[in-house]
């Protein structure tokens, strides 16, 4: 059957030349129209209650997320010049083409006694009394002086989510002479656009690059290296261009296709190409050399396809549309790469002439063979030992702000803002009422407000209760909410309207508390959660939201998550194995290297410190379906070397199997480490994972699952 292939590659070389001409060409149309998604949703599941609450709240106040600008100065902003400059940056930042509204630090007029006060107009003789408001006014007015500068915070209502890229571009120009920082979830989400397009132009060419270089190692012929790589190259471009031409986004979980084609596809071409070049060595031509080869590891190639496939299709059943999408497109990345490696390889390799060849004196098959006895097992028994309390650090506690890396100017950003006011990214306590500002409801929310202050979780709160309260202080010298009617509505008129519809809707039945916590971490979104609860029973229809929230509800689930998907992944490759071998022992023997490699993935995270979350946990499933392929090729080469009648068998599949496994795990680690490069601290653990599972995993293949064939072997006489 591999003779009658090898020879229609041979007589039809040119119009199969052709033929992959057309498709890269097709393939890369269709990569041109992929659109770039920046939306926090990949982190969110798709049928969640939190995230159903939250796009509840911005529809009732007709707002997304708000953006928050934190201006510095030099100099003192509380005086007459320095409150002018305020109110002229807040007429800057309107103008800017997207820009719904402003919430200026300092409202334009200011209550003086129960006339309005444009602070356009002060001047020396009334500073003073702008100044006791400003005073008086507290946390609600967004004035900071700290270590010698002052800092003014101002709060940035987009139009849309689509604007707020457009919105950072116009501050950069209409600020330009100012020092300023920029928070907020949209402005987070809107920044991941710049990363991906470092990612998708730097991350695919250096993984690239380092495959080549280890393989070069293993193959010993720079020439030879780059087919090896070549259908991984191509199936990455074909599955970006079936992304592009069916209309997907490109998110920060799906641009790790390609990386993962790249890596992790390159595979098969590896022993391919190792395998075939050692049948030139022979002296065999080539049409004979490509037809031992595939008769040789065809089976393997073709199993470890499909188990690497199982691993990513596992990931289908996270409750997250990004996830789904990115397991889905990454099983047809590795399809196409053993498609590329069956129809490529031959159509480059029939027609090569000789290659020369750097020798190396590293005998690497002795060093495991040696190995491949009782010390595998007391080794793996070690790793197994050494691993396992890492289990009991393991935690799910994702959040937005732990992705970027320290050095990212969104990190920068945040961390600025909250060194300064306490918090940068704030959640929302939404409630409502027939009237929003009736004194029963308002001191409900006070009350409700003061409890969440004493968890020790919260920084501060603004509503427009607090507002109201203040400003009943400043002019009436009673502290509290005024528990008259027409006192409440004079105070109403005096305030901006932004301010007003940034925590009362049009309507005034709707309204939200605006909650700056000290972190973002589990334990302080549950504490606010738990003091809510209890409030149920005022008919106040309160809750919570916020983007946080959302990412909450998607770590409390992640556990189950990750052990449906683990054991979908297991159930595939074992399933396959068997239909495959036809007997237990051997898909037996081939899932201990993996559940030692597993036990290992965990035990690294949990004594490292990594969150579980929606990316760290396709490791899994991706570590079982790509880790069994080193036991797949080890066992797929003993059993052609056995049924060829070769004498010690399982020297001979050392010898062949050990150099191509080592690099290609190697391939995988150091190709993967590209992914340091990333801003991304999620795209980071995915490197450090890949290089400990990686060299574990190979590891156990080659010493633990030999000495575990030697034994049966010996007892057995064959492998059935």
């Amino acid at each position: 059957m591999y003779d009658r292939y090898s020879m229609f590659v041979k007589r039809n070389r040119r119009k199969l030349l052709l033929l992959i001409i057309i498709v890269n060409i097709i393939s890369f149309l269709g990569l041109i129209r992929i659109h770039i998604s920046t939306n926090f949703d990949v982190f969110m599941p798709k049928k969640s209650y939190e995230k159903n609450l939250y796009d509840r709240m911005n529809k009732t106040f007709q707002s997304g997320e708000q953006l928050m600008i934190m201006v510095e100065f030099e100099n003192n902003v509380l005086s007459v010049e320095g409150l002018k400059e305020l109110l002229k940056i807040s007429d800057s930042i309107k103008m800017i083409k997207g820009v719904k509204s402003v919430i200026s630090p300092l409202p334009e007029k200011v209550p003086i006694g129960f006339k309005l006060l444009d602070v356009k107009e002060v001047s020396s003789k009334n500073i003073d009394k702008v100044i006791k408001f400003v005073m008086d006014m507290k946390e609600t007015v967004n004035i900071k002086e700290k270590d010698g500068k002052y800092y003014a915070m101002y709060i940035v209502i987009p139009e849309d989510h689509e604007n707020v890229m457009n919105i950072t571009k116009g501050l950069k120009k209409e600020l330009k002479s100012y020092k300023f920082y920029i928070s907020g979830n949209s402005y987070l989400e809107s920044k991941i656009f710049d990363y991906i397009l470092l990612i998708i132009f730097i991350l695919p060419p250096t993984a690239f690059f380092l495959i080549v270089n280890v393989f070069k190692w293993q193959i010993g012929n720079f020439k030879a290296t780059i087919f090896s790589v070549m259908p991984a190259g191509m199936a990455a471009l074909w599955t970006m261009g079936i992304l592009g031409w069916t209309g997907k986004d490109l998110s920060v979980v799906t641009v790790l296709v390609p990386i993962f084609t790249i890596v992790m596809g390159s595979a098969d071409g590896l022993h391919f190409v190792s395998h075939f070049l050692e049948n030139k060595q022979n002296g065999l031509p080539n049409t004979k050399s490509l037809s031992i080869t595939l008769s040789s590891v065809g089976r393997a190639m073709i199993m470890t396809t499909l188990t690497t496939m199982a691993g990513f299709i596992s990931l289908t059943t996270i409750n997250s549309q990004s996830m789904v999408q990115m397991g889905f497109f990454a099983s047809i990345g590795i399809g196409l790469a053993a498609v590329a490696t069956w129809f490529v390889l031959p159509v480059v390799l029939i027609e090569s002439g000789e290659f020369k060849f750097k020798k190396t004196s590293l005998n690497i098959s002795s060093f495991f063979e040696k190995l491949s006895n009782k010390k595998a097992l007391i080794i793996s028994s070690l790793i197994v030992i050494l691993f396992i309390p890492g289990l009991f650090n393991l935690n799910a506690n994702f959040n937005v702000l732990k992705m970027y890396k320290s050095y990212t100017e969104v990190r920068k950003n945040v961390e600025k803002i909250q060194e300064v006011f306490g918090s940068a990214l704030p959640v929302f306590l939404a409630y409502n009422h027939n009237n929003i500002f009736e004194p029963e409801i308002a001191n409900d929310i006070l009350d409700l407000q003061k409890q969440l202050l004493k968890t020790g979780n919260v920084q501060k709160i603004i509503s427009i209760y607090d507002i109201i309260s203040l400003v009943n202080e400043h002019l009436y010298g009673q502290k509290g909410y005024p528990q008259q009617i027409p006192r409440i509505l004079l105070i109403k008129r005096l305030l901006p309207q932004e301010q007003l519809l940034s925590f009362v809707d049009s309507e005034g039945k709707n309204g939200r508390s605006m909650i700056f916590l000290k972190d973002l971490e589990n334990n302080t979104l549950n504490s606010l959660k738990q003091v809510v609860d209890s409030y149920r029973g005022t008919e106040r229809n309160l809750y919570l939201a916020g983007t946080p929230f959302v990412i909450k509800e998607m770590n409390d689930s992640i556990i189950s998550q990750q052990f449906k998907s683990l054991t979908l992944a297991l159930i595939l490759v074992f399933v396959l194995l068997l239909l495959s071998q036809r007997n237990l022992i051997t898909p037996l023997f081939s899932i201990i290297p993996i559940s030692i490699t597993l036990v290992g993935l965990f035990g690294f995270m949990g004594y490292s410190g990594m969150d579980l979350n929606i990316v760290t946990i396709t490791m899994a499933s991706i570590v079982i379906g790509v880790g069994i392929d080193y036991s797949i090729h080890f066992v797929e080469l003993f059993k052609y070397y056995s049924k060829m009648g070769k004498n010690n068998p399982l020297e001979k599949t050392f010898k062949s199997a050990s150099k191509p496994i080592l690099a290609n795990a190697l391939g995988l680690a150091i190709g993967l480490t590209a992914m340091f490069l990333s801003p991304l601290t999620i795209h980071s653990y995915l490197a450090g994972i890949m290089w400990v599972t990686m060299i574990i995993s190979s590891f156990v293949s080659l010493t633990l699952l030999p000495f575990l064939i030697k034994v049966w072997y010996s007892k057995h006489q064959k492998i059935k």
